[in-house]
Protein backbone atom coordinates (compact mmCIF):
# COMPACT_ATOMS: atom_id res chain seq x y z
CA UNK A 1 0.00 0.00 0.00
CA UNK A 2 1.07 3.53 -0.73
CA UNK A 3 2.77 5.28 2.23
CA UNK A 4 3.62 2.11 4.13
CA UNK A 5 4.14 2.79 7.82
CA UNK A 6 3.53 6.55 7.68
CA UNK A 7 -0.21 6.10 7.26
CA UNK A 8 -0.28 4.28 10.61
CA UNK A 9 0.51 7.61 12.29
CA UNK A 10 -2.77 9.01 10.94
CA UNK A 11 -5.21 6.07 10.91
CA UNK A 12 -5.61 3.00 13.04
CA UNK A 13 -4.79 -0.52 11.89
CA UNK A 14 -8.48 -1.29 11.34
CA UNK A 15 -8.67 1.34 8.59
CA UNK A 16 -5.61 -0.08 6.84
CA UNK A 17 -7.10 -3.58 7.05
CA UNK A 18 -10.45 -2.28 5.76
CA UNK A 19 -8.68 -0.67 2.79
CA UNK A 20 -7.06 -3.99 1.94
CA UNK A 21 -10.44 -5.74 2.16
CA UNK A 22 -12.06 -3.01 0.06
CA UNK A 23 -9.54 -3.62 -2.70
CA UNK A 24 -9.57 -7.42 -2.64
CA UNK A 25 -13.06 -8.57 -1.64
CA UNK A 26 -15.89 -9.26 -4.06
CA UNK A 27 -18.43 -9.78 -1.28
CA UNK A 28 -20.77 -6.77 -1.38
CA UNK A 29 -21.39 -6.73 2.37
CA UNK A 30 -17.64 -6.79 3.10
CA UNK A 31 -16.99 -4.07 0.54
CA UNK A 32 -19.74 -1.86 1.98
CA UNK A 33 -18.53 -2.35 5.57
CA UNK A 34 -14.89 -1.79 4.61
CA UNK A 35 -15.76 1.36 2.67
CA UNK A 36 -17.67 2.68 5.68
CA UNK A 37 -14.64 2.01 7.91
CA UNK A 38 -12.33 3.83 5.50
CA UNK A 39 -14.87 6.67 5.23
CA UNK A 40 -14.66 7.17 8.98
CA UNK A 41 -10.97 8.07 8.61
CA UNK A 42 -11.62 11.20 6.53
CA UNK A 43 -15.40 11.62 6.30
CA UNK A 44 -18.50 11.42 8.42
CA UNK A 45 -19.22 7.68 8.35
CA UNK A 46 -22.92 8.32 9.11
CA UNK A 47 -23.21 10.44 5.96
CA UNK A 48 -21.54 7.66 3.99
CA UNK A 49 -24.08 5.13 5.28
CA UNK A 50 -27.02 7.44 4.51
CA UNK A 51 -25.86 7.83 0.92
CA UNK A 52 -25.61 4.08 0.40
CA UNK A 53 -29.18 3.51 1.53
CA UNK A 54 -31.21 6.58 0.50
CA UNK A 55 -31.94 7.37 -3.15
CA UNK A 56 -32.87 10.99 -2.45
CA UNK A 57 -29.65 11.55 -0.49
CA UNK A 58 -27.68 9.94 -3.34
CA UNK A 59 -29.30 12.24 -5.90
CA UNK A 60 -28.51 15.31 -3.78
CA UNK A 61 -24.96 14.09 -3.20
CA UNK A 62 -24.27 13.63 -6.92
CA UNK A 63 -25.53 17.16 -7.63
CA UNK A 64 -23.35 18.54 -4.80
CA UNK A 65 -20.34 16.61 -6.07
CA UNK A 66 -20.68 17.96 -9.59
CA UNK A 67 -21.25 21.53 -8.38
CA UNK A 68 -18.44 21.52 -5.80
CA UNK A 69 -15.94 19.77 -8.06
CA UNK A 70 -16.70 22.25 -10.84
CA UNK A 71 -16.33 25.18 -8.43
CA UNK A 72 -13.04 23.81 -7.15
CA UNK A 73 -11.74 23.52 -10.70
CA UNK A 74 -13.02 26.94 -11.77
CA UNK A 75 -11.55 28.73 -8.74
CA UNK A 76 -8.13 27.10 -9.06
CA UNK A 77 -5.56 29.53 -10.45
CA UNK A 78 -3.41 27.91 -13.11
CA UNK A 79 -0.73 28.81 -15.62
CA UNK A 80 -1.86 29.31 -19.22
CA UNK A 81 -0.81 25.80 -20.23
CA UNK A 82 -3.18 24.24 -17.69
CA UNK A 83 -6.32 26.05 -18.83
CA UNK A 84 -6.95 23.11 -21.18
CA UNK A 85 -6.76 20.73 -18.19
CA UNK A 86 -9.43 22.78 -16.40
CA UNK A 87 -11.68 22.70 -19.46
CA UNK A 88 -11.13 18.97 -19.88
CA UNK A 89 -12.04 18.26 -16.23
CA UNK A 90 -15.24 20.31 -16.52
CA UNK A 91 -16.13 18.44 -19.72
CA UNK A 92 -15.50 15.06 -18.07
CA UNK A 93 -17.63 16.06 -15.06
CA UNK A 94 -20.52 16.78 -17.42
CA UNK A 95 -19.96 13.50 -19.26
CA UNK A 96 -19.98 11.24 -16.19
CA UNK A 97 -22.96 12.88 -14.48
CA UNK A 98 -25.55 10.96 -16.49
CA UNK A 99 -23.67 7.69 -15.99
CA UNK A 100 -23.55 8.32 -12.23
CA UNK A 101 -27.30 8.90 -12.11
CA UNK A 102 -27.84 5.75 -14.19
CA UNK A 103 -25.66 3.73 -11.82
CA UNK A 104 -23.14 2.54 -14.39
CA UNK A 105 -20.31 2.87 -11.89
CA UNK A 106 -17.92 0.37 -13.43
CA UNK A 107 -18.01 2.31 -16.71
CA UNK A 108 -17.14 5.63 -15.10
CA UNK A 109 -14.45 4.28 -12.77
CA UNK A 110 -11.47 5.13 -15.07
CA UNK A 111 -12.84 8.57 -15.95
CA UNK A 112 -13.58 9.34 -12.30
CA UNK A 113 -9.97 8.49 -11.42
CA UNK A 114 -8.73 10.78 -14.19
CA UNK A 115 -10.92 13.61 -12.87
CA UNK A 116 -9.56 13.25 -9.33
CA UNK A 117 -5.96 13.12 -10.56
CA UNK A 118 -6.52 16.22 -12.69
CA UNK A 119 -8.24 18.14 -9.88
CA UNK A 120 -5.38 17.37 -7.51
CA UNK A 121 -2.92 18.45 -10.21
CA UNK A 122 -4.80 21.73 -10.63
CA UNK A 123 -4.73 22.29 -6.87
CA UNK A 124 -1.08 21.38 -6.23
CA UNK A 125 0.59 21.67 -9.62
CA UNK A 126 3.52 19.52 -10.65
CA UNK A 127 4.18 18.67 -6.99
CA UNK A 128 1.17 16.33 -7.13
CA UNK A 129 3.17 14.11 -9.46
CA UNK A 130 6.26 13.94 -7.23
CA UNK A 131 7.12 10.73 -5.40
CA UNK A 132 6.83 12.40 -1.99
CA UNK A 133 3.43 14.02 -2.61
CA UNK A 134 1.68 11.38 -0.48
CA UNK A 135 3.71 12.36 2.57
CA UNK A 136 3.41 16.07 1.78
CA UNK A 137 -0.39 15.79 1.55
CA UNK A 138 -0.59 14.00 4.92
CA UNK A 139 1.59 16.61 6.60
CA UNK A 140 -0.14 19.75 5.28
CA UNK A 141 -3.73 18.54 5.57
CA UNK A 142 -4.19 15.14 7.27
CA UNK A 143 -7.82 14.80 6.15
CA UNK A 144 -6.86 15.39 2.52
CA UNK A 145 -3.74 13.24 2.98
CA UNK A 146 -5.82 10.30 4.21
CA UNK A 147 -8.17 10.76 1.27
CA UNK A 148 -5.15 10.81 -1.07
CA UNK A 149 -3.79 7.65 0.57
CA UNK A 150 -7.16 5.96 -0.07
CA UNK A 151 -7.29 7.22 -3.64
CA UNK A 152 -3.66 6.38 -4.42
CA UNK A 153 -4.27 2.78 -3.44
CA UNK A 154 -7.08 2.33 -5.96
CA UNK A 155 -6.01 0.52 -9.12
CA UNK A 156 -5.91 2.49 -12.38
CA UNK A 157 -8.42 0.06 -13.86
CA UNK A 158 -10.72 -2.32 -12.08
CA UNK A 159 -12.83 -5.22 -13.23
CA UNK A 160 -15.33 -4.78 -10.41
CA UNK A 161 -19.11 -4.97 -10.23
CA UNK A 162 -21.15 -1.78 -10.42
CA UNK A 163 -22.00 -2.08 -6.73
CA UNK A 164 -18.35 -2.40 -5.66
CA UNK A 165 -17.38 0.53 -7.88
CA UNK A 166 -20.22 2.53 -6.33
CA UNK A 167 -19.03 1.91 -2.77
CA UNK A 168 -15.43 2.67 -3.73
CA UNK A 169 -16.23 5.82 -5.71
CA UNK A 170 -18.73 7.08 -3.14
CA UNK A 171 -15.79 7.86 -0.86
CA UNK A 172 -14.30 10.20 -3.45
CA UNK A 173 -17.65 11.70 -4.31
CA UNK A 174 -18.41 12.47 -0.67
CA UNK A 175 -14.97 13.91 -0.07
CA UNK A 176 -15.10 16.27 -3.05
CA UNK A 177 -18.73 17.19 -2.43
CA UNK A 178 -17.69 18.50 0.98
CA UNK A 179 -14.09 19.69 0.45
Amino acid sequence: MVLGDLINEFVDAGVVKAMDTLLTSSDEAQVRTSAQTVAGAFLDAAEYTENTQNDEAKKHLLASFKKNAALLVQKTWVEGDDIAVKEQVLYKLDQISAAMEAGTWSKIYPTFREIIIDIVYLMFGIQSKSKDFDEYALRIDPEFGIFWWYFSNLPATADWSDSKCYYVLLLGILFLANY
